[in-house]
């Protein structure tokens, strides 16, 4: 891999992505105090603060990622880098539209899905031109395009619900509710984080890469499975379900084997911040799994609650930031201090990050995860709290750590 300053975007253009994924990481474990986490999963407070999460804290740290990583995979400079100054404030935008949709009136709704899709697009349209750019076609560049379209369906499904709760359209909105949150969930989050893992792991984590046919089965296996979800909606929905469901478990039973492959593989073992990070993400990753899995079974509102909990704040959440510990100290020093290696002495890529503080974030967020995942357990209202209060904390230490390290480039 032929890693340039060139094909990436600079730290002052993607700052404000960074910066905001963890404000609102922030907000998210805030929001929680305000509402009750044993409600159903159809009430709309807990709606809000899925999309509160997932747009503001992951699609913000998968944007800002991508917007790095991508183009220095494929070896290949933005088609239009100058689209990143917009994406930000129009997916804000949409959020804040959607939080008055599910808090105020259904009204706001569909103004908050029109500019989601508008700022969705022009990330999905921008990446997809900068791909046709990529000197070699992959297994991993093809998930990167595929994700990017379920991306789009996803919202669009969205759309069309808001279109309907508003009266637009006669339909059940909650028809498409599954191929929404699966073609956003799985066939944009997942499909990504399983294609960059491949390249990130090896990179940070010492291992053998594994071949690009290993991979392929797991993208092939995802892309089939969200495409029958995508289908559900308009013909024998029952058994495209059922069939995506199992499809996807294949899918994840062979990413997990292929991860496995390269964590036994590495020449050198280091615990540092990254390595924790990624240990409880994936120790999170195969708890949630087991618990979805078992709820296709069993249709208990209480498993899917808690799986999905482990799922976005053990899985989403430490691979985000036990990601961006390595990311942001590697963007900074590559384009703030490499160009100085002649002239003076410049710190090393692990001085960048204050260890003590990343230390003390990882342990605070591990044992509010930890609490919290026993408080939905347990049904228990007072022992959930106290986990997000831990969370919160460990929320508050990232964002100054990572605030610390971006200053850099001041």
């Amino acid at each position: 891999m032929n890693v340039s300053p060139n094909f990436s975007p600079s730290i002052r253009l993607m700052k404000p992505y960074f910066l905001l994924s963890g404000f609102f990481y922030i907000v998210s474990f805030c929001w929680l105090f305000f509402m009750d986490p044993l409600r159903s999963f159809h009430d709309f407070t807990l709606i809000g603060w899925v999309h509160l999460y997932m747009l503001g804290f992951v699609m913000l740290a998968i944007f800002s990622a991508m917007a790095q990583l991508g183009p220095v995979i494929v070896e290949t400079k933005h088609h239009n880098v100058n689209v990143f100054k917009y994406i930000w404030v129009t997916l804000v935008g949409g959020l804040v539209f959607l939080l008055a949709g599910f808090y105020i009136s259904v009204t706001f709704l569909l103004i908050g899905g029109i500019l989601v899709l508008l700022a969705m697009s022009l990330y999905a349209f921008e990446f997809l031109k900068t791909l046709r750019g990529a000197k070699r076609e992959t297994s991993i560049t093809n998930a990167m395009k595929t994700s990017n379209f379920f991306l789009l369906l996803g919202i669009i499904s969205g759309l069309i619900m808001a279109l309907a709760l508003n009266g637009f359209l006669d339909i059940n909105p909650h028809m498409f509710l599954k191929a929404h949150t699966f073609g956003l969930i799985v066939g944009f989050v997942m499909m990504l984080i399983m294609g960059i893992s491949i390249i990130l792991i090896p990179m940070f984590g010492f291992a053998k890469r594994i071949s690009d046919n290993e991979f392929s089965k797991s993208f092939f296996a995802i892309t089939l499975s969200v495409t029958l979800m995508l289908l559900s909606p308009f013909f024998l929905t029952s058994f495209l379900e059922h069939s995506a469901y199992f499809i996807t478990c294949i899918a994840i039973v062979l990413y997990l084997y292929q991860l496995y492959t390269m964590f036994s593989s590495r020449t050198k073992v280091i615990h540092d911040i990254w390595a924790k990070s990624i240990y409880v993400g994936f120790s999170s990753f195969i708890i949630a799994f087991l618990l979805l899995s078992s709820y296709v079974f069993n249709d208990n509102e209480l498993i899917l609650k808690l799986g999905i909990w482990i799922l976005f704040v053990g899985f989403f959440g430490f691979l985000i930031i036990g990601n961006y510990y390595k990311i942001i100290p590697f963007l900074v020093w590559f384009q703030i201090y490499s160009p100085l290696i002649e002239t003076r002495a410049v710190p090393m890529l692990h001085e960048l990050v204050p260890k003590r503080l990343a230390s003390l974030q990882w342990a605070y967020s591990t044992l509010g995860l930890i609490l919290s995942s026993f408080g939905l357990f347990m049904e228990s209202s007072r022992v959930f709290y106290a986990g997000v209060s831990l969370l919160l904390v460990g929320a508050v230490i990232f964002f100054i750590v990572i605030n610390k390290i971006l200053k850099t480039d001041l």
